[in-house]
């Protein structure tokens, strides 16, 4: 009687003792290298894509800022809205200079910029995703 190992007694099994063997540490490691160098290349790939659509929308939400900071701008120069309009004006040159940035900025130096603003102010970057997503569970809702 032959051992499993041997596949005499597994039917239709081709495995043998030589297909058990493990490679030796050179291939193992050039196959390793290789998918890290296929997993980078890949990276880079997808990174582009994002990139690109984040680029071909950028425009858009620019348009969008700068219909609210019109709005915004009509609103602060109503008599009723006399108490409100420092923060209206405080809005406005924020949403300006956010409209600037987006318009001008590269989609990497963008990122840089958000990526630095939260390392300084991490508390800030968590409670404004709570804001955000209790905002949005709010439209959602309804």
């Amino acid at each position: 009687m032959g051992s499993v190992l041997e596949g005499s007694n597994v039917q239709g099994s081709s495995f043998t003792q030589q297909g058990a063997s493990i490679p030796n540490g050179e291939h193992t490691s050039g196959a390793v290298a290789q998918a890290k160098e296929q997993v980078k290349q890949l990276s880079g790939v997808a990174r582009g894509r994002v990139y690109q659509q984040v680029d071909s929308r950028k425009g858009e939400l620019v348009k969008g800022i700068q219909g609210l900071v019109t709005t915004l701008e009509s609103v602060s120069n109503n008599e009723e809205a006399a108490m409100a309009r420092p923060l209206l004006t405080s809005a406005v040159g924020l949403l300006r200079k956010t409209s600037d940035r987006l318009e001008n900025g590269t989609t990497e130096e963008l990122i840089a910029d958000v990526q630095d603003q939260v390392r300084q102010r991490p508390a800030l970057f968590v409670v404004g995703c709570a804001a955000i997503g209790f905002a949005l569970g709010r439209f959602i809702k309804v």
